[in-house]
Order: C-alpha cells, then sequence, then structure tokens
C-alpha cells in the first residue's frame, strides 16, 4: 500500500520552472535582489566616477598642450615679425652705407641670406602652427571619445544592473520556490493531509532540509497505513459478533486516517 500511495503522491512528476512563476514570494526575493542592484550601483557609480576622473585628467592635459602650443606659434609669429623688422632696417642701412652701395655683389649677398633666414623662420612658424593644429585635433577627438565613453560606460553599468536584478530574482528563486513548496505541503499536513510532496526541481537549494520533510511525511504515511490495516483487521473481526451501528465509530476513524492519506477506503459501507 505504501508504494501504490506514493506513486498516487509524487504521480505528478517534478515542476517546472516558467517565467511566471519566478516570483513566488515577492517581498523575499525583491529585497534580496535589491541589495544585490544597491551594491551593484554603488560599484558602478565608484567606477565611473573613477573613469571619469581619468579622462578628464588627459582631456585636461591636453587642452594645456594645445594651449602651449597656441603661445609658441604666438610667439614665433612675434620672432619672425621682428626679424622681418630688423632686416628691413638693415637692408635700409646697407643701402646708405657707401661701402656696400659700392659692392653691389656683397648687398645681394646679404639680401640673399636675409631671405634664407626669413624662409628658415616661416618655415619653423609653418611647423608650429601645424603641430598646435594637431594638438587641438587630437584634444578634440579626445573630447569626442570622452562623451562616446561616457554614454557606453552609463549603457554597460545600466545593463549590468538590470542583469545582476535579473540573476538576483533567479538565485532567489531558487530558494522561495522550497519556501513556498514547504509552505504549502505544511498547511496539508496541518489540516490532516499526508501528501508527499514531489521532489525539488534540479538547481534549487534547501535540498538536504526538504528532504528530511520528505522522509519525515514518508514515514508518517507509513505508520499510518500500518495502523489502518490493524484497524481493518480488527472491523473485520469484530463484525460477526458486534450488533448494527455498534462499529460504527470504528468506521469513522478509518474513514478520516484513509482520507489523511487520500487513498480508497478499504471497507465499503455495506460492510458496517
Amino acid at each position: 500500500m505504501a508504494e501504490a500511495t506514493t506513486a498516487t503522491q509524487t504521480g505528478g512528476g517534478r515542476h517546472q520552472r516558467r517565467l511566471k512563476n519566478y516570483l513566488l514570494d515577492p517581498h523575499f526575493q525583491f529585497k534580496y535582489t535589491g541589495y544585490l542592484m544597491l551594491i551593484a550601483v554603488t560599484l558602478s557609480i565608484g567606477l565611473g566616477s573613477l573613469i571619469w576622473r581619468t579622462s578628464n585628467a588627459v582631456i585636461a592635459e591636453s587642452s594645456n598642450a594645445v594651449r602651449q602650443g597656441e603661445e609658441v606659434v604666438a610667439r614665433g609669429k612675434e620672432v619672425v615679425a621682428e626679424s622681418q623688422k630688423v632686416s628691413l632696417v638693415v637692408q635700409m642701412n646697407i643701402v646708405k652705407d657707401p661701402v656696400y652701395s659700392d659692392n653691389p655683389a656683397l648687398l645681394e649677398a646679404f639680401k640673399a641670406d636675409a631671405a634664407k633666414q626669413d624662409e628658415r623662420l616661416h618655415a619653423q612658424q609653418d611647423r608650429l602652427v601645424k603641430q598646435a593644429a594637431t594638438l587641438k585635433q587630437q584634444a578634440e577627438a579626445l573630447a569626442t571619445r570622452q562623451k562616446a565613453m561616457l554614454y557606453t560606460l552609463c549603457g554597460a553599468l545600466a545593463l549590468l544592473v538590470v542583469l545582476i536584478g535579473a540573476a538576483g530574482i533567479v538565485v532567489t528563486h531558487r530558494v522561495a520556490g522550497p519556501i513556498f513548496k514547504m509552505r504549502a505541503n505544511l498547511r496539508n499536513v496541518a489540516h490532516g493531509r499526508l501528501r508527499v510532496p514531489t521532489p525539488l526541481r534540479k538547481g534549487d537549494e534547501l535540498v538536504e532540509f526538504f528532504e528530511t520533510y520528505r522522509t519525515m511525511v514518508i514515514s508518517l504515511r507509513e505508520r499510518q497505513e500500518g495502523e489502518i490495516a490493524k484497524l481493518v483487521q480488527a472491523i473485520k473481526t469484530l463484525e460477526p459478533k458486534a450488533e448494527a451501528g455498534e462499529l460504527e465509530p470504528l468506521h469513522s476513524l478509518l474513514r478520516d486516517m484513509e482520507a489523511a492519506l487520500e487513498v480508497k477506503p478499504s471497507i465499503g459501507p455495506s460492510a458496517t
């Protein structure tokens, strides 16, 4: 009888996880999932602040380099302008000097040397302008990358928090599920129904605790089945000698005991 009863009680098989029943105990699950998400948000803010400060420091250094480059270019322009002024003054003095006026070749050589010097200064100035422009472009590119990094970082951290929240629901469900099932089975016992609970789903927590409870219910059922067998035997023994209705209390007790096990009556009404 024990084996048949157990098979009847466990015939439903294991419950499958479905999306709709992941929130079996919202208070418990939201509470601990909230803790996990709070930790994730705190760590995300800390990490984001660190990355943001580091990128701001890089941008500040780049901007400082651009300003220094612009200052160097400005000084170079001033040097070129002053050099040109000096060259013009010297040329005017040379033209007035009788020594150079009597020697055109010497004057031409000076002019050629002055032109080369101006050319070198202009070339240096152009290089400085290009370097300053390159630095400025690099600074702008860094600023653009910083904005893109900020958006990416915020999106990634937000996704991380959401995933941790979802993982928290899944993990707490592995605890809430067995608790929910235990609560339902304990209510059955409180109402006098000794139903053998189906095994937990794969991956659930509290397995040892639940199996201990399940073993207890099976043991109680087996004990009650033995008592039912003894009671049935006693009724059958007393029936030939008992008067009508005299064994009704025993029959009532038998029905209650069999109802607790949810099994078919051992003795039909006609036997009373």
